[in-house]
């Protein structure tokens, strides 16, 4: 059942996350992203006053090594968005806020929309370059990553 800070929050954030709606666990939306279509949670814990938002996705098939490092290597660029994993072992892509029953519910859904936005360019500008450099996608996949490219801009004053 989500609770009355997740019900407060979700008129705030529908204009910003496409399809979210309240469910059991708390907040999801559907979101097309450049990995694929994936759904972002919004879970919230009361006791610790807290906000986590996230992606689960099955970890890589034959990854190793170097997608343990690169996962680390994640953690300490990325301030505001952590990798782990989850219960089921798939790997969690996250970011945790504090969300005391003070905290302004404006803020804190502009705050909820930015992590969200951290999350997904984590997925799709540094998981997905780093699976593709590696071969670590199915043939569908890789059409679909690099289809689904953004495009690089040449400035033509150099």
């Amino acid at each position: 059942m989500p609770t009355d800070l997740l019900r407060s929050l979700l008129p705030l954030v529908e204009d910003d996350l496409d399809e979210v709606e309240a469910g059991p666990d708390g907040l999801s939306a559907n979101v097309s992203t450049r990995y694929g279509e994936v759904v972002l949670r919004v879970e919230h814990d009361e006791e610790a006053e807290s906000l986590r938002v996230g992606v689960a996705i099955p970890p890589p098939a034959g990854a190793g090594r170097a997608f343990l490092i690169f996962c680390l290597s994640l953690d300490a660029r990325y301030w505001d968005v952590k990798v782990g994993l989850d219960d089921a072992g798939f790997l969690l892509l996250h970011s945790d806020l504090s969300a005391p029953e003070s905290e302004d519910h404006a803020d804190l859904a502009s705050l909820l929309v930015e992590r969200s936005d951290a999350v997904i360019d984590l997925l799709d500008d540094d998981l997905v370059g780093f699976m593709l450099e590696h071969d670590l996608g199915t043939p569908a996949q890789v059409l679909r990553w690099r289809d689904r490219a953004p495009e690089v801009v040449v400035d033509d004053e150099e």
